[in-house]
């Protein structure tokens, strides 16, 4: 495979902003699955990003110059999104009233299906938690990315119970 078809993986701010390394770091010669494996999955988490959706490269005419701290701060200007006491109590709402949700569920699933009643009392915290990390640890990340982080989550847990 060759190295320019990984970095087309990539979104076009981070190609131009690391593609140049990307592509030298990669000049010594062939990878292995693994490296390559690793690659992807970088691509994945690139275009997740919300700073890397936000890169944009500097357009400095070329007798206007600039230093390497201005364009290195045009290139990766960074807003934080910023969780306010309100995300906050609304996260702690969802956990408190998931959980409570989940434990009438378990219990009165305890004659009916008691596997059930099991997996729902083992996911009282963590099913919660995960459904309020949107409004509170993920904020600012796009709703795509939320629902496919959220959803893999509690796929994963439901399996595992």
């Amino acid at each position: 495979m060759r190295h320019e078809h990984l970095l087309l993986l990539y979104p076009p701010g981070w190609r131009a902003r690391y593609g140049q390394e990307f592509l030298a770091t990669l000049e010594d010669g062939s990878l292995t699955v693994r490296e390559v494996i690793d690659i992807v999955f970088g691509a994945f988490d690139a275009w997740l990003s919300t700073d890397v959706r936000r890169m944009s490269v500097p357009r400095l005419a070329p007798d206007e110059g600039g230093s390497m701290m201005l364009e290195s701060w045009l290139t990766c200007e960074r807003e934080a999104a910023a969780v306010t006491p309100r995300d906050g109590l609304i996260g702690a709402a969802v956990i408190l009233i998931g959980s409570l949700t989940f434990k009438i569920l378990a219990r009165a699933s305890t004659t009916v299906l008691p596997t059930a009643s099991h997996v729902l009392m083992d996911l009282a915290f963590v099913g919660p938690f995960t459904l309020s990390m949107p409004f509170w640890l993920m904020k600012g990340q796009p709703s795509k990315a939320q629902t496919l982080i959220v959803g893999v989550t509690l796929a994963i847990l439901v399996f595992i119970g």
